[in-house]
């Protein structure tokens, strides 16, 4: 910007101040120091003036030629000025040779040379002359002058500074009155336009310089703020106006949102009313299906009605699972799914879900193999329903996709392994791995989506509702843990599950102890079977030795030492898919050298899966299971006892339930409110079954009107009936039982309902409801029940089982179908073929029976018994097995009139046996 008459007047200002406040210091200093230099001009002169009186008097000294008088010369020179020292100098050729001296001055070192000369250097005035009769000699004579009086230095500074100061603020108050005159105009209108907050006029200025121009732009800024002050009044506005239009438009989204939530709430609502209806509905018949076929098959029937038992019973459950998995993923979905938080044994776990798939597993063929980690504790917190759900779909589906070839045997694993521990928290991988069919990397990105499977053609061929991994991806979700999956096409997948675990204060580990002092040799070709069996003996603290033949088998027994008193020694032998022959078995349990071992043979051959002899234990592997086999060495090894084989009897003949009368006098008559007909059929034959006499109501109306003429010990009531429902009945019967004062006949009310959503089982217990059945009902589950709530007199039910008993032993076939369907599935071909080949093999062990009895070779007769009673047992011929054993036991100790005796029972039940399959087969 070029300068302008405002501008210029400051430059001149500033400049003529800076040239005066100079020249007053110039000539300060000047009148300082010239005086300074008058005086030291006249300082040299003299000491010149000194110097050539000196000479003169040092001529005739050195004439003489001594040099002592010329020091005293020298000296009286000095005077004793100690700023004053005299030299005397003489040129030879090696340089200037000092004759004579005084005192030098401090910090100062002469330089002679031959030359008259008065000079001043700095504060040093220096006079050098030649001698005039000696060229060669030279006299300096030097002074120091005195150090300068700082004083007028100070003053002249101060007094310039003082000068300057005031020419500065007088030519400041010049600047600013100046500039204050020339601002005036510009303050004032700046300070009104802020002030009204309206920029819309201008500020006078008539000034041709900086401050008008500045006026001209404050100007222009006042009409451009004027125009942003209409333009932003005019946003605002439009602003305001959209405000309006987007309130009003969130308020139409609002009111639209709430009646689509409330439209959703509504069909969440209908969508659980559905789902528990279709529950109830679909439960109601499945329970006449499955209560009479349960009926049904606890009494006599021919191959192919057990068959077709079998095929009713299993599609009704495979219909409740399909209807579990829709009401679970719809719990899911909806928020509603709660887990319960009980201590759990995984290793309990596993091994039900084990049991229960063996059969499937046995059906296809498949291997199915558990493994739990021995350091796995039981006692975790867990939903022990949800984790044997999460197992069951995972193994159900390996088994479903694995299949056995000529060349592969289908295996499915199971396992639950230990990753880490705190005192706190222990983390649990469940894996469940195959060696199927496997999936490519694009079917596992949606394998775990909702309603898919693998591959569309998988829903025709395998059956199935898509749900089950979905259902348990969600489920490890809200265990706080992940599922993954590892697959490859051709060789397998794999399924892995991680579960952080909170610890109770019920937790318990598996003793380390348990097996100590025992040697145990385990023969195994499989190398799962080799590595889950010595996890489980060394965690147990066992001295374990591995043998993969027979023939190292038979070596170690050849060369088997005796063991110190206190240990044991246990042979374990894994003699599943014909690992190891019979006869090679019996050759090592009757060899000399091993009458002190004890076995526990491993087998899949379900006939000897409950064979137990002193020194020997048949573990059945369907699975093969820690619990078992841990058991197995305990009891072979005498350090636990045997356990008795658990049975139940149902009562099935209405003949010997009580009349109603009866019940009221016993108080165990029992009241049922159902108002469907089939069901009030179905149970009432359940509880004549138990033993129990039943009265029927229709609806809960009756039903009341019934237990306020008699109260019963036990009401069964259906939820959800006409004119009043079960919670009504339960709330009347609660209420008025309240009102009396004896509480000798209290009501126990049982909830028997179709109704399988969450929530049911506490709704029923919070209105004073003592148990809750889901249908359609189990005769186990509904014998448990009773047997808790409402159990049988000892004399009565002493009575009625030996009835039931001696009517069994009159009308009991010979063959139990149900043990040869277990173990040859429900094929009657099958059925023909072994039933025949049993009467082919068994017939020629009678006429050795025969033989060694007359022979009277006991240790014979006792081999063919032990034979006889196995082959039995394995088609289901229990009675001849019982004769059989009986005749084994006995052929050591007893009398032959006795043996001959039994051997007699044994041959006409066994030809009962042949005629009952001619006649069937």
């Amino acid at each position: 910007m070029a300068k302008s008459n405002f501008t210029k007047p400051v430059y001149l200002r500033v400049a003529g101040t800076l040239v005066l406040c100079l020249l007053i210091q110039a000539l300060l200093f000047n009148w300082i120091s010239t005086p300074a230099q008058q005086q030291h001009s006249q300082a040299l002169h003299r000491l010149a003036a000194d110097t050539q009186v000196l000479m003169q008097a040092l001529a005739p000294a050195l004439d003489d030629a001594g040099t002592q008088q010329v020091q005293q010369l020298l000296l009286q020179a000095r005077n004793n000025e100690p700023e004053r020292a005299l030299y005397l100098y003489r040129q030879t050729a090696q340089g200037f040779e000092l004759l004579v001296n005084t005192e030098n001055l401090p910090n100062f070192v002469p330089t002679p040379a031959l030359t008259n000369q008065a000079v001043q250097q700095q504060n040093i005035l220096l006079v050098s002359r030649l001698l005039p009769e000696h060229p060669d000699l030279v006299l300096l004579n030097i002074q120091r002058l005195p150090e300068p009086d700082p004083l007028p230095v100070m003053f002249s500074f101060v007094v310039s500074l003082v000068v300057g100061l005031l020419f500065s603020l007088a030519l400041s108050y010049a600047v600013a009155k100046n500039f204050r005159r020339r601002i005036k105009p510009l303050l004032q209108g700046t300070g009104e336009a802020l002030e009204r907050n309206q920029f819309s006029g201008s500020i006078d200025s008539h000034q041709q310089d900086d401050v008008g121009e500045l006026a001209n732009n404050l100007n222009g800024l006042f009409r451009r703020l004027q125009q942003s002050q209409q333009a932003l009044q005019s946003s605002e506005q439009n602003i305001e106006q959209l405000k309006q239009e987007v309130e009003h438009r969130i308020k139409e989204r609002t009111d639209a949102l709430e009646t689509a939530k409330l439209t959703a709430e509504k069909a969440n609502e209908a969508k659980s009313t559905f789902l528990a209806t279709m529950s109830h509905e679909i439960r109601t018949p499945m329970n006449g299906i499955i209560g009479t076929v349960d009926l049904l098959r606890k009494t006599e029937l021919s191959t192919s009605q057990f068959r077709m038992t079998d095929t009713i019973r299993e599609s009704s459950f495979s219909l409740l699972r399909i209807l579990d998995d829709i009401l679970d993923f719809s719990k899911i979905e909806a928020g509603k799914l709660e887990l319960e938080k009980l201590p759990v044994s995984l290793a309990e776990i596993i091994e039900a879900v084990g049991r229960i798939l063996v059969s499937v597993a046995y059906q296809r063929q498949i291997d199915l193999k558990l493994y739990i980690d021995p350091r796995l504790p039981d006692g975790l917190i867990g939903d022990p329903v949800r984790l044997r759900q999460i197992l069951y779909n995972l193994a159900g589906n390996a088994i479903k996709f694995t299949e056995t070839t000529p060349d592969t045997t289908g295996v499915v694993r199971i396992s639950a392994e230990l990753l880490e521990e705190n005192l706190e928290y222990t983390q649990v991988l469940l894996k469940v791995s195959d060696n199927g069919r496997g999936m490519t990397q694009r079917q596992i990105n949606y394998v775990f989506h909702p309603f898919n499977q693998a591959e569309g053609s998988i829903t025709r061929k395998f059956g199935g509702t898509g749900l089950g991994l979905s259902i348990c991806q969600r489920l490890t979700a809200l265990m706080y843990g992940d599922i993954n999956v590892e697959s490859e096409p051709g060789k397998g997948t794999e399924f892995a599950v991680r579960l952080p675990m909170r610890r109770s204060e019920e937790v318990s580990y598996l003793p380390k102890d348990a097996l100590n002092g025992l040697f145990i040799c385990l023969f195994t070709q499989d190398s799962d079977n080799q590595q889950f069996i010595s996890d489980y003996l060394l965690y147990s603290g066992a001295e374990l030795d591995i043998a993969n033949s027979v023939d190292a088998l038979l070596n170690r027994a050849e060369q088997l030492k005796a063991l110190p008193p206190k240990q044991q020694a246990v042979w374990v032998l894994d003699a599943t898919y014909e690992q190891i022959a019979a006869k090679d078995i019996s050759t090592l349990i009757t060899h000399p050298k091993l009458q002190a071992v004890k076995f526990v043979v491993i087998t899949n051959q379900v006939e000897l899966s409950d064979t137990h002899f002193d020194n020997v234990v048949y573990l059945h592997s369907a699975p093969l299971c820690r619990s078992q086999l841990l058991d197995a060495v305990l009891v072979i090894s005498g350090r636990k006892g045997r356990a008795q084989p658990q049975t139940h009897h149902y009562l099935l003949n209405q003949q010997n339930v009580p009349s109603a009368a009866e019940a009221k006098q016993q108080r165990k008559l029992v009241l049922l409110a159902e108002d469907n007909m089939m069901n009030q059929r179905v149970i009432v034959e359940q509880l004549n079954a138990l033993g129990y006499a039943v009265d029927v109501a229709d609806d809960g109306i009756i039903a009341l009107e019934k237990w306020r003429q008699y109260h019963y010990p036990l009401v069964l009531t259906d939820l959800h009936m006409p004119n009043m429902s079960g919670y009504d009945l339960a709330k009347a019967i609660r209420k008025e039982g309240l009102q009396r004062a004896d509480d000798s006949d209290f009501t126990r009310i049982i909830a028997i309902t179709a109704n399988a959503l969450k929530g049911e089982e506490q709704k029923c217990l919070s209105i004073g409801m003592d148990a809750y059945i889901t249908k359609p009902l189990e005769l186990v589950t509904l014998q448990s029940v009773m047997q808790r709530w409402l159990p049988l007199t000892e004399q009565t039910t002493t009575q009625t089982t030996g009835k039931k008993v001696v009517r069994d032993e009159q009308k009991k076939a010979p063959v139990c179908f149900t043990t040869l369907a277990s173990f040859l599935g429900d094929n009657p071909i099958k059925h023909d073929e072994y039933l025949n080949y049993f009467i082919t093999q068994a017939s020629p062990l009678l006429e050795q029976l025969e033989q060694q009895s007359m022979a009277a070779n006991r240790s014979e007769l006792r081999t063919i018994a032990h034979q006889l009673k196995a082959m039995a047992k394995s088609i289901g011929a229990n009675l001849l097995a019982d004769y059989a054993l009986q005749l084994e036991k006995a052929a050591e100790t007893s009398d032959w009139s006795a043996l001959k005796q039994l051997l007699n029972n044994v041959e006409q039940e066994f030809a009962n046996v042949v005629r009952f399959i001619k006649q069937r087969y």
